[in-house]
């Protein structure tokens, strides 16, 4: 990757990080996210757990 590319794509970057960030942060404190069970959804719940542990790592 070379500089242009860099520069292009890193205030995009900047700007969806912390949208991204209070989003998750808002679904995980939901009620609804607490309440829902996802036992009988491996798939679902793997890919949820995934864009959780995302979230909080990039909080």
């Amino acid at each position: 990757m070379n500089n242009h590319q860099k520069s292009t794509f890193h205030p995009l970057g900047d700007f969806l990080n912390p949208a991204l960030a209070l989003l998750g942060q808002g679904l995980i404190k939901s009620p609804i996210w607490q309440k829902l069970n996802f036992a009988n959804h491996p798939y679902l719940c793997k890919g949820l757990n995934c864009i959780k542990k995302f979230i909080q790592f990039n909080h």
